[in-house]
């Protein structure tokens, strides 16, 4: 968060210098991103997350630099994350401390969901090129880099499990059923299920920024003289690990695809007539 105020301005920056173009779009889409939480590595922290999808939309400017060759930035917003259901591993500062110190601070495994939801502002500088395809249609291809800020992210569990130390579970946790009796004498049952449903805060846990590579195509019809339909695809990969803490957590990247829809309207600029020189 410390760097949205930066981010807020620079989008001012780019979006306001559209009108120095000579053929400005601006536009807004509105879409559903799938993003992809990819593991570097076999981290039985970060493993088997599944897309979870989410909105992704903005508004944003074309700046025409040739009839087919333009710059376009946008702001947009866009939810993104993973979920995890079924047997996975309770990293040891999750735990209640009491858990912690009776498991030894080792990783405990329970069956429950798990949700982490994350949400970005960014912005996106893409290099693009249109072809026509007559009066009406067009397609375009872009390719750039974008960066962008995480916002409040959140992990949501839900669920209740017994606590085991083994993926499989067949090694429960178990705790002294009659502690005052002498040690030879213990019995040992298994702890009984914990309910594991919880919303945490994870902003300490993860990076505040990514900075990646964005790809993608369209199509583009024509409605008018001045307005035209978009139907835009487009990948991206962030660079920047987003766990904090790799030694423990694995090196994670996000990476997402889009489906948008949206609606541009075109600026000309118009050009100053020749005036009749007088002598």
């Amino acid at each position: 968060m410390k760097h949205f105020n930066k981010l807020i301005v620079l989008a001012l920056v780019l979006l306001t210098t559209g009108s120095f173009a000579q053929e400005t779009k601006w536009g807004i889409r509105l879409g559903v991103g799938l993003p992809n939480l990819k593991s570097t590595d076999d981290n039985i922290y970060s493993k088997d997350y599944k897309t979870v999808a989410g909105f992704d939309g903005g508004i944003y400017l074309d700046y025409g630099l040739t009839e087919n060759f333009s710059i376009k930035t946008e702001l947009y917003y866009a939810r993104k994350g993973g979920e995890r259901n079924g047997m996975q591993p309770i990293p040891p500062a999750q735990l209640d401390p009491q858990l912690s110190a009776l498991t030894g601070g080792v990783p405990i495994y329970a069956n429950f969901d798990n949700r982490a939801v994350f949400d970005y502002i960014g912005i996106p500088v893409l290099a693009k090129y249109e072809w026509n395809l007559g009066d009406k249609w067009g397609v375009y291809a872009n390719a750039g880099l974008y960066v962008e800020f995480i916002l409040s992210p959140k992990q949501e569990t839900s669920g209740s499990s017994q606590l085991y130390y083994d993926e499989a579970g067949n090694m429960p946790v178990q705790i002294v059923a009659n502690p005052q009796d002498p040690p030879e004498n213990w019995v040992l049952v298994d702890l009984p299920a914990q309910d594991l449903t919880a919303t945490t805060d994870i902003d300490s846990d993860l990076a505040d920024m990514d900075f990646g590579a964005m790809f993608g195509a369209g199509v583009s019809y024509k409605v008018c003289e001045t307005g035209e339909i978009i139907f835009d695809m487009r990948g991206s990969y962030g660079f920047i690990p987003l766990q904090n803490d790799t030694d423990t957590y694995g090196t994670v990247h996000m990476g997402s695809f889009t489906f948008s829809l949206g609606y541009a309207y075109t600026f000309k600029r118009k050009s100053k007539k020749a005036e009749p020189v007088t002598e």
